[in-house]
């Protein structure tokens, strides 16, 4: 009990304590104390003293409730409510004044103590928690959170405790979900439900609040109930929020979610700070983190996520989230559709999409994003994942498009489309989709129609994969015979050959095309019915339906030959010559090896038969052509049999890489009559042929054409026994087209009419048909018709002879008289003046000869000149055929087909004269330069040494080359062997070393004809060495095809050779490589050493070309030592040549010779590697065959020879050769980017020089090396930028110092844009990556980078500042904008960049050299560079920067007086910024080094400077401004007062600074009186005219604003050196004095009107008056009129003196007018004016000086007024103005007027005089009645006079008034001025009255 009692005791005395206190501050005081025991006693076991508590505490709540200021000791509290000892009972209490006095807590302290707060959450009761987390949340905004990551760890410690991090998460999310008055009006709600309780009343309706999207119940109440936040407040709640999210307490991940729910916020505040900073963590997060991911999903749909009842079981009722709002929605789901892979979460995203789609929070933006997020779940999802709800995807998809909602379809078609992609078998279980979406291109609007193209053309791959599954299930019923799977089994493939053959002749394009499409990828290749759709769609109007067709048929190369539109005679019989010519042409070779896969012959031919006759029987599908009717289109049907065609000879086994079709006769000719042949032996072949057969009829019928002239030759001539007879009948149609206007008809039409007579007539018959023919020719028909039965002649012959042969019925045709004549006929035309019958008769010659003899004398011909009759000789013809050849003015085609024959005259038969062939032959090698020609010539010498033995002589319709096999060769061998050896000889003797360039392309040509045919011939074989040799020296050449001749001749002579020759050849070509050396050849005066046209032309005019042709140059020219220089160059051209040369012949064998090479490897790798990326394709092309050949793992070998080929390309980078110099750089960007499994930091010790030596390349005289470097450094770049990254540790670092002193010595500064601009690249992008390892660097780095960016500055601004120096403002502006550019520079943002690694170790070595720059520097660019940085260093290290701040202020004060005014400028605003980083000391300095400028130095250059200066620390640094105000304002002050210049005034910037660093001018002067009036003292007392004039301003303004407030003395001070300085000569701006002064007097009348003051107010006037009396007229009306506004205002009497002063005046005034003379000179017009304005103030001084006094009124009132009265008339209208203003004045203080004053009779004569003259001037002024003023200032006078008689209760002279102004008064009525009509009416009341 004794305890208790001293309890209660203590608790009494407590009581007392607390109840005692009177003042706030001892209430605190005792609260603070008491409470937290207090408030522990409520655990005691005595109910006595727990009541007693209670009273106190209730006394307590009393006291503070009224008394918001008093604080709780809330630390304590927090303290004890910690304290796990505590019963709940003290808890429960604790935290209601934790609650009650922490808001009550500064904010600063409430920011603290959050740390706290948030350490007494753990272990707490929910209600307790969200209680402390309510009170947390409007002072986030203000914690202060360290930068340093480990320190906020610390002082939150939300890591280590992750159920606080997640209750405050849960509590800031559900803050910023409340809307804006849902606080207010629950609070509202709960009043009512209170009222309602105490009127015994329920009222449902408040006790209820729809709780906001997004939230449950009890997430609503907890951060509503007791929250009475306004909207405002909750708005800074939010952004407090936001700011404490952004301070990176949290990680990104974590508060994605919060920010996006803030930036969906209805205030503009809270959702731009949360977009910010949303920009700037979107980058970092890894959207494939499900966590991620979770809560925006959960966000989204609410507590609907959980589907399952038992989970939903599991969460209270009020624990339900809603759905958010479509507001947050619409924020959310742009980050949904970042997801990538698991953060897809199934199925919640599917719940997304529909909820979205069809749920209640929606509108049509948010649907347009679920569906991009559709796109999403489809392309991003795993298929097993996405599989499952696909269906129910696609459901939703489709509703969406039966809807009409055009927006919405588009996106949804093309997420069926990828859908449909994704998940095959959704979509092709049946074709029902595919049908509406085809109709749907029919139906929907255009724009809607390329989604729905773009989605069928997604699931084309859907479909094939759904018929290929087909095709595998009912493969068990296909016909046995069809083994290309035409016709499928499946009930659905025939379905969709149904829709799509619809399809692909609908009026739609894109149903056509997505058609083509469908067929060219659903079915396979080989597939009938498909490419019969295909074949349909080839003849399509429309370009990209017919491409794609093609393209589908043929693959991408199908345009790549036209076979139909070229000759067949041209490339008839020879596969080599069309293998050589298509070589020449190598756009038809640049496919690949992939053989075109087609449908069996059979199969096509019957399909296509089919369906044309099916479309024959409707109007609709029929063509018709003319008079026929055809089942296709023209183009359509030419494709069908076109690709019939293909589908033949692929059938026949023919190889087809593309759309080539053969041209017959030709190498692959029996392989298709065979397989034609083998076709006729069964009934459905013999079906097939004749449906083929009626196609090509109905087309040729209808249109004839090359192509199915084509068709019907190749099946006509491969089985002509078989068919040859059927087509008798129509041989009159088919001479015909020998007559058609088509060369190629004609030509196509002869081979077939050859053909059909001479296998289907008998021999009668054919005779006669022949001789027929022959007549024609010799007949005088057109030409065509000439040229048609001319090669119809040859092929019937030709075909006849074939088949005798065939039958061996071949007897000596020279006695049959048809094939006499036709020799003859055909002979006879060589000698036509027409080159096409010249060409004919080649062609014909050749088809005979090669057959048979032809029916000609052997020998020389014996015929005298007068008998034309008899034939001409066989030695006749040959040397008729090299006329032909050596004609120039025939074209190459007829002297090829010339050549042939005269080759061919030696294959039909032992031919006397083949040694006369071959030597015309190589006559004419040097003659022509033209290589088709001597590759033709080298078939024609093959021909003539192997004579009857030539595979030539062959059937070639129905025998392969290779299975030719002559007869009875014994007797012919020796007699070629003879030729062979004799030709080869000739070549290799007498025209290989003759340096002629057409010879030596017909020596190589020729050669290699000669070794390819002729490999195994005895004198090849002997001859191998001596070719070997030649074809090396042929290497060398400068032609490509002769190198490339040459290096086939040696892979030739490689495969012919033995092991030692073979060895040989290797170390030859090997030397030649890696040496460049080549034999010596012999040197004449025809010795072309550079190509026609390459070197320009000779002073005669030719073409320097040949050695003897530059020695006769280096004659002309006098200069013989040129010669060497050109042979120089010469020897360079030899070199590369040799070199180009030995790559074509190394590329032939090196494959053959691997293992010979594996030696020499470690010298050819490095150069060849280069030679790789030489300029030159064909080189580059073949050094590469070689390093394929060689080299078969490229990785590996680049690392085994890494340093080896870095060394080579280092040390040829700078080579002479610019084609060296470009491969360098090229091979050098290749061999960086892949170098195999090295680093750049295996070869660091390199990169100086390698920089170094690209950044010299980057300047090369040639462009494209230029390129290439520039390209190179580009890579280089990457790399090391990549390699200097701080993650690299100390190869970084190696790196880092390895490169950037190239880069900054020789980059930045480098006089070539392209090497600046790369090297700044570099090192900023180091900047980035290498970060702290850059720091060393930085004292040299940061100073390089600001002097660059002077050196980087655009010329073009610089000349332009300099161009417009004399115009300053001009020049200003240019200026402003070059610092501007130096600002956002790009090294200057390196500049910053760097700033982040500047630590105060780096500043000790920095800031003198930004010093040194900033003094030695005269680029404007680098200074403003400078100052910039500086700038940025105030601010990221302020205090690191304080020991440099004086040294830096110095630099900068004398920056100030740069002659630059942008200069000036930024130097100012720097020491703005730098200012806070000043000590006391440096700033005192400053600011009197400013002060004493200005009053220095005159220059406003230098005074802007300080302006601009001091406007700066005020705009950057206002507390230093206020601090240094005494020193400051007053020199502000002083300045504002200088006289505005027009141009460039620093008045308006002083100005400004005098406004922003005071309230106001009055309260500014006043605070800073006794500073301001001490300077301008001084200014006053200064020497300075200027100076004076500025201070008298200034002491005006002081005068005006305090004057009647001015101390006496401070006043007497003033007035004492204004008149001061008022003695002596006159100067500009004196008169600045005298205004002071009258505004003194003006200001401070009340005070210097008091008796003691008398002495200073005569000071006054005297030191006017004596002003007044100065000469110079402008100066004199100043000093009048301040005289005047001084006596007026202090009421003195002066006037004698003022009188005596201006009497000379008044009288020059009314004196008699100038002479017209003296008026018109211009110095008296100037002096008129000013004793005009003297004249006007004059009278204005009278007036204002006009004394009261009487007795001085008495002697000057009428001869001032006479004065007045008589100059008004003649005087100016600004001198009457002020006349009558002066009478204004004289008659208010004329004391006759005076009520007061008895007037005397001799008074009242002198008033009536007075009054006349008064209204004589008044009656002047008023009939004025253009000018208002003059007018307005008369009836001032009159209305003051009025007043004046009515107090003087004159009746009489009112009256008088009255009647004198009257009219004058109703004209003025009329005025339009209001002052005069309200004057006006004054003067009538009071006149009325």
């Amino acid at each position: 009990m004794a305890n208790a009692a001293d309890e209660l005791t203590l608790l009494e005395r407590v009581f007392l304590r607390i109840g005692s206190a009177e003042s706030d501050e001892q209430l605190q005081s005792a609260i603070s104390k008491f409470l937290p025991p207090v408030l522990l006693k409520l655990s005691s076991q005595q109910d006595g003293v727990r009541k007693k508590v209670m009273e106190l505490l209730v006394h307590i709540n009393k006291r503070i409730k009224s008394r918001p200021l008093v604080q709780l000791p809330v630390e304590a509290l927090l303290l004890q409510y910690q304290d796990p000892a505590a019963s709940s009972f003290v808890t429960n209490f604790t935290i209601i004044y934790i609650k009650l006095g922490y808001p009550r807590l500064p904010v600063a302290k409430q920011a603290e103590l959050v740390p706290c707060v948030l350490n007494a959450l753990e272990g707490k009761p929910q209600s307790h928690q969200d209680s402390l987390l309510l009170i947390l949340m409007p002072v986030l905004g203000h914690v202060t959170v360290p930068p340093d990551p480990e320190k906020r760890s610390v002082l939150f410690g939300l890591n280590e405790r992750p159920h606080i991090f997640k209750l405050l998460a849960d509590f800031m999310l559900d803050m910023l979900l409340l809307p804006y008055g849902a606080t207010t009006h629950q609070d509202q709600l709960l009043d009512q439900a209170q009222s309602s309780q105490q009127e015994g009343t329920s009222n449902n309706s408040a006790s209820t609040f729809p709780v906001p999207p997004g939230m449950s119940e009890y997430s609503f109440k907890r951060v509503s109930a007791g929250n009475p936040l306004t909207s405002e407040e909750l708005e800074q709640t939010k952004l407090g929020v936001v700011k404490f999210l952004a301070s990176g307490v949290m990680s990104d991940s974590d508060i994605l979610c919060h920010l996006v729910v803030a930036a969906a916020d209805t205030r503009f505040s809270v959702a731009n700070a949360a977009d910010m900073e949303l920009k700037k963590i979107v980058g970092l997060l890894d959207w494939g983190n499900v966590s991620l991911t979770a809560p925006l999903y959960s966000l989204f749909l609410g507590t609907q996520l959980l589907t399952t009842k038992s989970r939903l079981s599991t969460i209270k009722a009020e624990h339900h989230r809603s759905p958010a709002s479509t507001r947050i929605r619409l924020k959310i789901l742009p980050y949904l559709c970042r997801s990538r892979g698991p953060a897809l979460i199934f199925p919640a995203c599917i719940q997304v999409f529909f909820d979205s789609l069809y749920g209640t929070n929606t509108n049509p933006r948010l649907k347009n994003m679920a569906l991009q997020f559709s796109m999403l779940i489809i392309l991003g999802a795993n298929v097993q994942r996405l599989t499952p709800v696909a269906g129910v995807l696609l459901s939703g998809l489709l509703k969406l498009i039966a809807d009409d909602d055009n927006a919405l379809k588009t996106l949804a078609y093309s997420a069926t489309g990828k859908l449909g992609s994704r998940v095959p078998h959704l979509v092709n279980k049946d074709l029902a989709l595919l049908q509406t979406f085809f109709e749907a291109l029919l139906q929907e609007e255009q724009d809607i129609r390329m989604s729905v193209r773009e989605a069928l053309l997604s699931m084309v791959e859907a479909f094939r994969v759904g018929l290929d599954e087909d095709d595998k299930q009912f493969s068990g019923v296909k016909a046995s015979g069809n083994s290309s799977g035409t016709m499928m089994g499946s009930q659905r493939q025939i379905m969709m050959q149904a829709l799509l053959a619809n399809q692909v002749e609908s009026s739609e394009p894109m149903a056509r095309f997505v058609a083509v499409r469908y067929a060219a990828s659903v079915f396979p290749l080989n597939h009938a019915p498909s490419r019969y759709l295909l074949l349909l769609a080839s003849g399509d109007s429309k370009d990209e339906v017919f491409t794609e067709a093609l393209k589908a048929l043929y693959g991408v190369n199908h345009r790549n030959e036209e076979p139909e539109r070229s000759g067949t005679s041209e490339k008839s019989g020879n596969a080599e010559n069309q293998e050589q010519q298509q070589k020449q042409k190598s756009s038809l070779t640049s496919n690949g090896n992939i053989q075109l896969m087609l449908p069996q012959f059979c199969d096509m031919a019957r399909y296509l038969a089919e369906r044309a006759t099916v479309r024959m029987q409707s109007a609709a599908t029929r063509h018709v052509v003319g008079n026929h009717t055809l089942p296709f289109s023209p183009p359509t049907f030419v494709e069908m049999l076109t690709y019939l065609r293909l589908c033949l000879a692929r059938s026949a086994d023919v190889p087809l890489k593309k759309r080539e079709v053969i041209q017959h006769p030709s190498q692959f000719t029996p392989l298709i009559s065979r397989y034609l042949r083998h076709l006729r032996l069964t009934q459905a072949g013999c079906e097939t042929l004749d449906q083929y057969l009626s196609l090509i009829h109905q087309l040729l019928t209808a249109s004839p054409s090359i192509v199915p002239l084509a068709c019907l030759l190749e099946i006509l001539g491969s089985v002509p026994d078989l068919l040859a007879e059927k087509f008798t009948d129509k041989l009159s149609w088919f001479k015909g087209l020998l007559f058609s206007a088509k060369e190629e008809i004609r030509e196509t039409s002869a081979l077939l009419y050859g053909i059909i007579i001479a296998h289907g007539l008998r021999d009668s018959a054919y005779e006669e048909a022949v001789q027929d023919l022959i007549g024609s020719v010799k007949s005088k028909n057109p030409l065509e018709a000439q040229h048609g039965c001319l090669l119809a002649t040859a092929h019937a012959l030709e075909r006849k002879i074939c088949v005798m042969k065939k039958d061996n019925l071949l007897v000596d045709l020279s006695s049959c008289a048809v094939y006499k004549g036709g020799v003859e006929a055909i002979v006879c035309q060589l000698n036509h003046q027409h080159s096409m019958l010249v060409l004919a008769a080649c062609i014909a010659i050749g088809e005979l000869a090669h057959c048979t003899a032809l029916p000609l004398p052997s020998g020389p011909s014996l015929v005298s000149a007068e008998d034309r009759s008899m034939t001409m000789s066989k030695l006749d013809l040959v040397k008729k055929l090299f006329a032909v050849m050596n004609n120039t003015k025939l074209s190459t085609k007829v002297k090829e087909h010339a050549a042939k024959a005269a080759g061919f005259l030696c294959v039909g038969e032992e031919f006397p004269h083949s040694r006369d062939i071959i030597q015309g032959f190589l006559d004419m090698a040097k003659e022509t330069r033209d290589v088709e020609v001597h590759f033709t010539a080298g078939e024609a010498l093959v021909c003539c040494v192997q004579g009857v033995m030539s595979p030539f002589a062959r059937d070639v319709w129905t025998t392969l080359e290779s299975e030719y096999e002559p007869q009875g060769l014994d007797g012919i061998l020796a007699a070629r062997n003879k030729d062979l050896q004799w030709l080869l000889d000739e070549l290799l003797n007498k025209f290989a070393p003759d340096p002629h360039p057409n010879s030596k392309q017909a020596t190589g040509i020729w050669l290699l004809a000669l070794l390819k045919h002729c490999p195994k011939r005895e004198p090849v074989k002997q001859r191998l060495d001596a070719m070997q040799t030649t074809f090396m020296d042929l290497l060398s050449e400068n032609s490509d095809i002769v190198q490339d001749v040459a290096s086939k001749g040696l892979g030739l002579v490689y495969d012919c050779g033995d092991e030692e020759s073979r060895s040989r050849l290797v170390t030859q070509l090997l030397d030649q490589l890696t040496s460049g050396r080549r034999s010596v050849t012999q040197v004449t005066g025809d010795t072309k050493l550079f190509e026609e046209g390459a070197l320009g032309k000779s002073p005669t005019g030719g073409n320097l070309s040949t050695y003897k042709e530059l020695c006769s140059l280096a004659s002309d020219l006098n200069k013989p030592d040129l010669i060497y220089k050109f042979m120089q160059l010469a020897n360079h051209n030899a070199i590369w040549n040799s070199k180009k040369g030995a790559a074509f012949g190394f590329s032939t064998i090196a494959s053959l010779a691997g293992e010979q090479l594996s030696q020499y490897l470690p010298v050819v790798i490095p150069r060849l590697y280069r030679y790789q990326f030489d300029p030159t394709p064909k080189i580059q092309n073949s050094m590469t065959s070689i390093w394929h050949a060689i080299v078969p793992e490229t990785q590996k070998t680049i690392d085994l020879y890494h340093k080896e080929i870095l060394a080579d390309l280092l040390a040829n980078l700078t080579a002479p050769q610019w084609r060296v110099r470009l491969s360098c750089c090229l091979a050098l960007a290749d061999f960086l980017r892949g170098g195999g499994s090295r680093s750049m930091s295996d070869c660091v010790d390199s990169l100086p020089l390698l920089w170094t030596q690209l950044l010299r390349v980057m300047d090369d005289v040639h462009e494209g090396t230029r390129h290439a470097a520039e390209n190179t450094t580009k890579v280089l770049s990457k790399l090391c930028v990549r390699c200097c990254d701080v993650s690299n540790g100390k190869a970084g670092e190696e790196m880092v110092r390895t490169i950037l002193p190239v880069l900054l010595n020789s980059g930045i500064c480098n006089t070539v844009s392209e090497v600046r601009a790369i090297s700044l690249q570099t090192i900023s992008q180091l900047v980035g990556s290498a970060g702290n390892l850059l720091k060393p660097h930085l004292p040299l780095l940061i100073p390089a980078l600001l002097e660059a960016t002077g050196e980087l500055e655009s010329r073009g601004l610089s000349q332009l500042s300099v161009q417009f120096g004399a115009e300053r403002q001009t020049q200003e502006v240019i200026d402003s904008v070059r610092a501007s550019v130096a600002k956002s520079h790009y090294t200057t943002e390196t500049v910053a960049k760097c700033l982040q690694y500047v630590d105060a170790s780096i500043l000790g070595d920095l800031i003198p050299k930004v010093l040194e720059l900033m003094k030695s520097s005269v680029g404007l660019g680098t200074r403003v560079a400078c100052v910039h940085l500086i700038v940025l260093l105030s601010y990221h290290l302020k205090h690191e920067l304080q020991p440099y701040t004086g040294k830096l202020l110095a630099a900068l004060l004398n920056g100030l007086t740069d002659r630059n005014a942008a200069v000036r400028k930024n130097y100012a605003v720097t020491i703005g910024h730098l200012v806070s980083t000043a000590k006391d000391s440096s700033l005192e300095k400053l600011f009197a080094k400013i002060q004493t400028w200005y009053f220095e130095k005159e220059d406003e250059s230098v005074r802007s400077a300080c302006a601009y200066t001091l406007q700066a620390i005020g705009q950057h640094n206002q507390d230093v401004l206020k601090e240094h105000s005494s020193v400051v304002i007053p020199l502000v002050f002083f300045a504002m007062h200088a006289n505005k210049i027009p141009d460039g005034s620093s008045v308006s910037v002083w100005e400004d600074v005098w406004h922003e660093a005071t309230p106001g001018t009055e309260s500014g002067i006043r605070q800073h009186a006794a500073e301001i009036c001490e300077l301008l003292k001084v200014a006053l007392e200064s020497p300075s005219w200027t100076m004076k004039a500025q201070a008298a301003n200034a002491v005006g303004t002081v005068a005006t604003k305090i004057g009647q407030t001015m101390s006496a003395e401070r006043r007497n001070s003033l007035i004492d050196i204004l008149v001061t300085g008022l003695n002596g000569r006159t100067w500009n701006g004196k008169e600045n004095l005298l205004k002071a002064l009258a505004t003194i007097c003006s200001s401070c009348k009340s005070e210097l009107k008091q008796e003691e003051f008398r002495p200073v107010v005569d000071t006054i006037v005297d030191a006017m008056l004596k002003e007044c009396r100065k000469e110079q007229l402008a100066y004199k009306q100043h000093a009048l009129k301040a005289l005047g506004d001084t006596l007026s205002a202090l009421d003195i009497d002066r006037f004698d003196q003022v009188y005596s002063i201006v009497e000379d005046t008044l009288a020059k005034g009314s004196g008699t007018e100038e002479s017209d003379d003296e008026r018109n000179s211009e110095g008296n017009s100037k002096r008129q004016a000013i004793l005009t304005q003297l004249t006007e103030t004059v009278y204005d001084t009278l007036g204002k000086a006009w004394p009261s006094n009487h007795l001085t009124q008495v002697r000057y009132r009428e001869q001032v007024l006479e004065q007045c009265v008589s100059c008004l008339a003649n005087s100016t209208r600004p001198v009457q103005v002020a006349v009558v203003a002066a009478l204004g004045c004289y008659v208010d203080r004329l004391t006759l007027l005076n009520s007061s004053m008895i007037l005397e009779d001799a008074d009242g004569e002198a008033l009536r005089r007075i009054l006349a003259k008064v209204y004589q001037a008044l009656e002047f002024a008023l009939g004025v009645l253009k000018h208002t003023r003059l007018r307005k200032e008369a009836l001032n006078v009159l209305y003051l006079l009025g007043k004046k008689l009515r107090a003087l209760n004159q009746a009489d002279e009112l009256r008088g008034l009255s009647a004198t102004f009257g009219p004058l008064l109703e004209e003025c009525v009329k005025d339009n001025a209001p002052e005069i009509k309200s004057r006006v009416v004054d003067i009538k009341n009071l006149l009325k009255s």
